[in-house]
C-alpha cells in the first residue's frame, strides 16, 4: 500500500492569517469591503473626468473611466470622507458614448 505525504506537508505548512488594513506584498485590504479613491488611484488604469454623468450630483462626487470588456465604465467617487466608491455606470463603445 503506497501512502501519500500530502496531507501531512499540508499540516506542515503556517497559514497567515490576513484581514483589514493589513497589507502583504503589496496587497490592500479593503476596509468594510469599500474601495477608496485612493485604491483605485494606485492600481486602476484610468482617466480622469471634468464632468460625472447628469445623474450624479457634481458637488457630491468625481468620476474616473476605465475601458475593458468592450466597454467605457464610469467610476463616480465621493468627495467627502475616504472618497468611497459610490456608482459604476457602463457604456458600450460607440461614436458619441459619452452623453455628457
Amino acid at each position: 500500500m503506497r501512502l501519500s505525504l500530502f496531507p501531512l506537508l499540508m499540516l506542515a505548512t503556517p497559514v497567515l492569517a490576513s484581514g483589514p488594513g493589513e497589507k502583504h506584498h503589496g496587497t490592500a485590504f479593503l476596509e468594510g469591503g469599500a474601495l477608496t479613491y485612493e485604491v483605485f488611484e494606485t492600481t486602476i488604469e484610468h482617466v480622469d473626468l471634468e464632468t460625472c454623468p447628469e445623474q450624479f450630483d457634481p458637488d457630491a462626487v468625481f468620476c474616473r473611466m476605465t475601458l475593458a470588456a468592450d466597454m467605457a465604465h464610469v467610476f463616480a467617487f465621493a468627495h467627502d470622507g475616504d472618497q468611497t466608491l459610490l456608482a459604476v455606470k457602463s457604456y458600450e463603445l460607440a461614436d458619441g458614448f459619452l452623453p455628457f
